[in-house]
């Protein structure tokens, strides 16, 4: 499962949490995706990673007590958004049934981003917008 992890450090415990980050046995099963920090001050960071219980309880521990730790299952749609900068509906397809969407599914998503990638304006593609979703509301 792929994880964000946000971690405002303790800044009167950061060498306590430096130090013992670095102690100690890591799970086999924790692979880091990204280490980041966010901002100029409060100093916090954001901790992309994938894992089992075995990372899961791992983070906790090796975080908590050191500051305040959250941590959210997250789902990576980069391809999407990927396609959407591409301005490629046949992308968003692809990587959309790839993650297992019906033809129906598939349709009705292409139909809103269809709608706004024909849209003259911005104005025009929130009322796309909007259409699509009152749309959905009848079905």
């Amino acid at each position: 499962m792929l994880y964000l992890s946000m971690f405002r450090p303790d800044p009167n415990r950061f060498a306590e949490f430096l130090a013992c980050l670095w102690q100690g046995d890591v799970p086999a099963t924790l692979r880091l995706e990204r280490w980041l920090y966010v901002g100029t001050g409060p100093r916090e960071m954001a901790l992309l990673w994938e894992g089992e219980d075995e990372a899961f309880a791992y983070i906790q521990r090796a975080f908590s007590g050191f500051g305040e730790l959250s941590t959210e299952p997250v789902t990576d749609a980069t391809p999407g958004l990927e396609a959407c900068f591409d301005r490629s509906l046949e992308m968003f397809a692809e990587w959309f049934t790839g993650r297992g969407a019906t033809p129906d599914e598939v349709a009705n998503q292409l139909d809103v981003r269809r709608r706004g990638l024909e849209a003259s304006s911005r104005e025009e593609a929130s009322a796309a917008g909007r259409a699509w979703a009152a749309e959905q509301g009848e079905r």
